[in-house]
């Protein structure tokens, strides 16, 4: 006996509704975590960055100028001092609140010229620092899409973000493979070779 047009069809959609959703159950997404932090500490060229910061650093910290303005404060001290002694006459004074009213001038100039030529070399450091890390996570991101459509992975997860409660954002994601030491070894791949240490000089022949 044939079937109801109508009952046919809502079974013929039934089927087709179920064959659709087969082929996604069978080919689930694969997925994928990162640990972004871990990759981008690790990268050489984050490493070498931060080395030329620290070194730039220091090289602010080597400004003569903060010594001589507190040589200069030391000598504004004793000159103020000179120039309310009242064991002295009115003339000495006088000469003594000329000289320091010099000195404060030479001191307040010096000082005013260090703080805005270190605020200037702070914010273009920092500015690069900003503008360079970019660039770097950039690389990661590179890499970690390469790695990803290599391996056939759909999503990646990024796992060392933290929330308000100082948890990772990213707590459990079932049967995912962790492409972070993949992406180090990547992002390393072309890293100068370091140069070996030279020989002692002066050793016994």
């Amino acid at each position: 006996m044939m079937l109801p047009a109508s009952r046919l069809r809502l079974l013929l959609a039934l089927l087709l509704g179920l064959l659709s959703f087969l082929p996604s159950q069978a080919g689930k997404p694969r997925l994928g975590t990162i640990n972004i932090a871990r990759a981008f500490e690790a990268y050489h060229l984050t490493i070498a960055e931060k080395e030329r910061v620290r070194e730039a650093r220091e090289k602010l910290q080597q400004d003569p100028r903060p010594e001589t303005i507190k040589l200069l404060e030391v000598e504004l001290k004793d000159l103020r001092n000179q120039a309310q002694d009242p064991a002295l006459n009115e003339e000495q004074r006088r000469q003594h609140y000329q000289r320091y009213m010099v000195k404060h001038h030479e001191h307040a100039s010096l000082k005013r010229e260090h703080e805005h030529d270190r605020s200037e070399k702070l914010k273009h450091l920092n500015k690069g620092m900003v503008q360079k890390t970019r660039e770097l996570l950039h690389d990661v991101q590179k890499i970690v899409e390469k790695i990803a459509e290599e391996e056939g992975i759909d999503h990646v997860f990024e796992v060392s973000g933290k929330s308000g409660s100082q948890l990772p954002s990213l707590i459990y994601i079932r049967n995912a493979t962790d492409l972070t030491d993949r992406v180090i070894e990547e992002l390393n791949r072309n890293q100068p070779e370091k140069e070996p240490p030279s020989s002692a000089s002066g050793q016994a022949g």
